[in-house]
């Protein structure tokens, strides 16, 4: 084994040649405050963030380089080869999926749905012709839309993915699935329970397929940690921490409550999702605090779960804060830590008493294909809707963060 490409930052980090080829390349890379919440990243993913600023052409020279020294990696990670999970068999034509809103997480699930055997990007619908024809000129859609009417009432249009903002997902899926389109609805569903129990029933009522893009619940190395708990590798799980927290931008939507604003919806819903997946339910008491930001949005905010059973949960999440972005769970005879970001989990490190060993599924293409699969064994079997991420669970998350925004006397525009 030696240095890639495909070697994560926080091995590198532990390398003082691989430091050095690093900041050759990228002067500060090794430095600045940020890097450590990207430690479970690897060089290659890195550069397809544009805020890493890294081209194409500086990856190539820094991983001759890397490549060139003689130094093994400190510590070997265990990794498991990552085949596409689900195909479809017995289907003459992929599955044909619409987008609507041609976002930074549309593109996501594009390259996710591109590179997914059965599956096919056919249409791209927003309210702005010209990011449409931008978008389909990127990923060669067949079908360009100026109107989310003319998406859903394409006899051709399997699946209908929400990636607009948040404010817009009840309209936009109610739309959809009243046109009996299958949806994956992008998190969270929608900014209240209200919203989300009446697009449950929607569906429900109409047949029809929904489900909560929450790609964390799908990603193998969040599957691989839960497998390890449910086999008894910590013993008995006492305590769940998480945080989802950094300090953004200004003019981020991120602050403004007219778009659903706020730590909460975006980034804390990350290690609600955590703490219910492991412990298999939602808590049974809730104590929270919460630092409004100055737009009187949600800005910093700390949640602690209890379960009768003995389990705790502290979840930390904000924009106002730059924090670990990691996760770890602790049991009886040990503890899984999950790399930041943990909700792009890519490495994940059981400690027991017989010592430490680091686990890694890389992914396929990035992450958002393992949704599209559950989509795909979703459908082709006719269920309507996911048993990783069931509509029950989604509703009873968009109850507590209601709770919990009534607590904090943080309200949206038009809301009771």
């Amino acid at each position: 084994m030696s240095f890639s490409e495909n070697t994560r930052i926080g091995e590198l980090l532990k390398s003082e040649a691989a430091k050095a080829v690093l900041e050759k390349h990228f002067p500060g890379f090794t430095t600045t405050p940020r890097l450590a919440l990207a430690q479970g990243y690897s060089l290659k993913a890195m550069s397809g963030f544009p805020q890493s600023n890294i081209t194409p052409e500086q990856l190539i020279a820094c991983v001759e380089d890397l490549a060139n020294l003689e130094e093994e990696p400190c510590i070997e990670t265990i990794k498991v080869t990552n085949a596409q999970q689900y195909k479809r068999t017995g289907f003459k034509n992929d599955l044909k999926w619409g987008i609507m809103g041609p976002g930074k997480i549309a593109k996501k699930l594009a390259e996710a749905i591109e590179g997914t055997e059965g599956s096919e990007l056919y249409a791209i619908a927003s309210h702005s012709m010209d990011r449409a024809k931008t978008f389909s000129e990127e990923f060669n859609v067949q079908k360009v839309y100026g109107s989310y009417d003319e998406l859903v009432v394409d006899p051709a249009v399997d699946v209908v993915y929400i990636a607009n903002l948040k404010t817009q997902h009840f309209e936009s899926a109610k739309l959809a699935l009243h046109n009996k389109k299958a949806v994956l609805l992008e998190k969270p569903l929608t900014i209240n329970a209200e919203q989300a129990e009446k697009l449950i029933t929607i569906a429900r009522q109409n047949n029809v397929f929904l489900m909560e893009a929450m790609w964390m619940r799908f990603n193998p190395n969040i599957i691989k940690l839960k497998e390890l708990i449910n086999e008894g590798s910590i013993g008995q799980v006492k305590k769940i921490e998480a945080d989802f927290s950094f300090d953004c931008e200004p003019e981020s939507v991120l602050r403004l409550p007219e778009f659903g604003g706020g730590a909460l919806l975006d980034l804390g819903i990350y290690p609600i999702s955590f703490a219910n997946l492991i412990i298999g339910r939602i808590p049974d008491t809730v104590t929270s605090q919460c630092m409004l930001a100055s737009t009187g949005v949600d800005g910093v905010d700390s949640v602690t779960f209890n379960w009768k059973t003995g389990e705790q949960a502290e979840l930390t999440f904000g924009i106002d804060c730059l924090r670990t972005m990691s996760a770890k769970v602790m049991g009886t005879e040990g503890y899984i830590e999950v790399f930041p970001p943990f909700h792009g989990a890519q490495v994940i490190c059981l400690h027991t008493s017989k010592g430490s060993e680091e686990l890694s599924i890389p992914f396929r293409i990035n992450g958002y294909e393992y949704e599209v699969e559950e989509v795909m064994r979703c459908l082709d079997m006719g269920l309507k809707e996911s048993l990783i991420m069931p509509l029950d669970e989604t509703l009873n998350t968009m109850k507590l963060m209601d709770g919990l925004r009534t607590e904090w006397g943080v309200a949206f525009p038009g809301e009771k």
